[in-house]
């Protein structure tokens, strides 16, 4: 066991400086007492988010910041202040890796090194067939994903119990994760899995054998799709049927469309080759419908609901709190976020108490940096069709300054909160789930 803990680290090519996260269970104190004797002379920043959810939340944090002594490691600490009142888990996900995005950007790393072992993989995946989907989540997690390093994926958590046991580590126990009624992971975690062992005790290794092949070949089938999807808009009759859904869900995606479900696409399937309805549409989403005209498929936006959204109230957004919006969902955040795909940073030289999303008016302007420019000539010299113009997307102070513009779903900066030596940095980050 211990071996195999060596072996996983000696897989990877390591930098000078890591961020390595530390909740104070038996996973992540193996994971830094593993990198501390395979990386004598690393900087290891130690990073601890303290959720206040337990009354033993401050013990686990002290107990943490002793670990980092211990390992002569650099301790980093974050408090979560707000209780959400719904998705605690999901939030508190996004709270714990903005805060190690931000920790990276600090330390000048891109190695953010997490404890998930295959029994979390083994979860993820079951939890993802049990709520259904695509064939492609069922992956579950990536040993690495941007920043984000997952050494442990192929270790089972007895065997990490037995290395702690071997060094004579000590850890804290959370009770939450013993109790099978406190989440849906839970319940498999203490039910269901030790259930199947009754069946097979190798179910963990199994159900990661069978994620791993269906990541093989979930390449495969998008490749050779993608290779398809040009058809779609010029005749999609030579389209062989037995691809047609996964052709049109990578279609989907490439428009930037991802919230869709699996038995949207059973419907365009089922339009597409009804001979009796040569046109046709599905609507997708509020905003987008698909349309079939004989043998071309392509996308419209409904303006019945783009007017719609502009027609939605000012959202007041709160700091480090992810807010809906029109149809997604938003967070202003001092944490850069993981995702820089779904993000983008502004400066702030004065402290605000909040910032507002909105529709555009008549009177907005965004600074360039020479002069403004009206939003209504933005979009003019933009050629922004009728539609487009309904989807843009104002950020700003509460006296009305345009931060920044969303024009076809990017973000334009104005050039007065750019950031500066002076100001603060400041994150919009935005979430898009797939269904």
């Amino acid at each position: 066991m211990i071996n195999k803990i060596d072996e996983q680290l000696r897989r990877y090519a390591w930098e000078a400086t890591i961020i390595v996260a530390v909740s104070g269970g038996v996973d992540s104190v193996v994971l830094l007492h593993a990198l501390r004797q395979y990386l004598p002379d690393t900087k290891l920043v130690v990073a601890h988010v303290n959720y206040h959810l337990r009354k033993e939340s401050d013990g686990d944090a002290l107990f943490v910041r002793q670990l980092a002594t211990t390992y002569q490691a650099v301790f980093e600490q974050i408090d979560w202040s707000i209780m959400p009142s719904h998705a605690v888990e999901e939030q508190a996900r996004e709270f714990r890796y903005c805060f190690f995005a931000r920790l990276a950007g600090q330390y000048q790393t891109k190695t953010i090194v997490v404890a998930h072992h295959a029994n979390d993989q083994a979860e993820t995946v079951l939890l993802k067939l049990i709520r259904g989907g695509r064939l492609e989540q069922l992956v579950g997690m990536s040993v690495k994903k941007r920043l984000v390093l997952r050494p442990f994926l192929g270790i089972t958590k007895q065997q990490l119990i037995t290395y702690a046991q071997q060094h004579h580590l000590s850890w804290r126990e959370d009770d939450t994760n013993f109790d099978a009624t406190y989440t849906p992971r839970n319940l498999l975690r203490n039910i269901v899995i030790p259930e199947l062992k009754t069946i097979n005790l190798q179910v963990v290794n199994h159900v990661n054998s069978f994620a791993k092949q269906i990541a093989e070949q979930s390449e495969l089938i998008s490749f050779q799709a993608k290779q398809y999807v040009p058809l779609l808009t010029k005749d999609w009759t030579k389209i062989p049927d037995l691809w047609l859904e996964v052709t049109l869900a990578a279609y989907l995606h490439e428009q930037k469309v991802y919230r869709f479900k699996q038995q949207q696409l059973k419907q365009i399937h089922q339009l597409l080759i009804n001979e009796k309805k040569p046109t046709g549409s599905i609507q997708l989403s509020h905003t987008v419908v698909l349309i079939k005209n004989y043998r071309q498929v392509y996308l419209k936006k409904t303006t019945e609901i783009l007017n719609t959204v502009q027609d939605l109230p000012t959202l007041m957004l709160k700091l480090n709190q992810w807010q809906n919006f029109a149809d997604d969902v938003y967070c202003w955040t001092t944490n850069q976020p993981v995702n820089s795909d779904n993000s983008f940073v502004f400066g702030l030289v004065d402290e605000l108490p909040a910032i507002y999303l909105r529709p555009v008016k008549t009177s907005d302007k965004l600074a360039l940096i020479h002069g403004h420019k009206k939003l209504r000539r933005l979009a003019i010299d933009e050629k922004l069709s009728q539609n487009e113009r309904h989807d843009m997307v104002v950020l700003s102070t509460p006296n009305d300054d345009v931060i920044a513009v969303r024009v076809r779903q990017r973000w334009r900066l104005s050039a007065d909160f750019v950031s500066k030596q002076d100001a603060t940095n400041y994150w919009l980050a935005w979430r898009i789930e797939e269904k």
